[in-house]
């Protein structure tokens, strides 16, 4: 322990510093929830749950979303250690515009027989994106239990293809191996360059889908007349720096047979 009152001093202002500049929710109070310190972000996340515009005790402020984590802490009868580890709590149900609850979680430490301290982040978007990409897998997996005469698969932001099933292989005769390859391995070599590869997503962000026709190529070598229609997956919200994920549907139809019906129709009209 360090006697020296001026070092104690600096000590103490470097402790202060850092719970006030960290970017979670610190909260540190006595065994009873006595809060002692709070820093800003603290201060903001549990400002909703304020009575009387004050937040002088933790399991107080906490006990109409939170009640059992008062009887958490007292049933901890260890020195020290976690009395709850990464505990949701649910502020604000039923507001916002239909966008649910706001979601913290509560890590609570025992420091020592009379000290606690509260960690509180706000998990809320992590949560959306989390249970719109569960969405957008059910979507993919919906179609593609139905899907006969289509191709499927989900593209990443880059336009590299994310998993591999079955009509992939059935329509073009790919296997596993495409999985990372950009969509394009679909279409002849030099037919889609990067710049237009990326062009068709961002029609498909602007228009809500990107439809062309032309020669496609299966895995043998062997060609034959598509479509291939991109869409944005529903609800996504690609974040910078995670291009990895599913961010679009494409869908990749042999459309040959049509074609020779027109052309044959067409060929008949002009010879008549």
């Amino acid at each position: 322990m360090n006697h020296d009152p001026a070092a104690a001093s600096a000590e103490h202002e470097a402790l202060l510093q850092f719970l006030y500049l960290a970017p979670v929710g610190l909260v540190q109070a006595n065994i009873d929830g006595e809060v002692a310190m709070m820093n800003p972000i603290a201060a903001q996340l549990l400002m909703p749950l304020s009575r009387n515009g004050g937040l002088d005790n933790l399991f107080v402020a906490l006990d109409n979303v939170a009640p059992e984590l008062r009887g958490a802490a007292v049933r901890h009868t260890e020195p020290h250690g976690k009395v709850c580890d990464g505990l949701h709590v649910y502020l604000d149900a039923g507001s916002g515009a239909g966008r649910g609850p706001q979601v913290l979680s509560l890590t609570l430490l025992k420091l020592d027989a009379e000290r606690l301290m509260a960690v509180i982040c706000d998990i809320t978007e992590q949560l959306r994106r989390d249970r719109r990409l569960r969405q957008n897998e059910a979507w993919l997996d919906t179609i593609l239990a139905g899907v006969k005469d289509y191709a499927l698969a989900s593209v990443d932001l880059q336009g590299r293809i994310c998993d591999w099933n079955p009509s992939i292989g059935r329509v073009t005769g790919f296997g596993p191996e495409a999985v990372g390859q950009p969509f394009t391995i679909f279409y002849p070599p030099g037919a889609l360059a990067l710049e237009y590869r990326q062009d068709r997503l961002r029609e498909a962000d602007a228009s809500g889908w990107s439809l062309d026709e032309g020669r496609r190529v299966r895995a043998d070598g062997g060609t034959f007349w598509g479509s291939t229609l991109v869409a944005p997956l529903p609800d996504r919200e690609p974040l910078p720096g995670e291009a990895g994920g599913p961010a679009y549907c494409l869908i990749l139809r042999d459309i040959g047979e049509r074609r020779d019906i027109a052309e044959r129709h067409q060929e008949n009209a002009d010879a008549a």
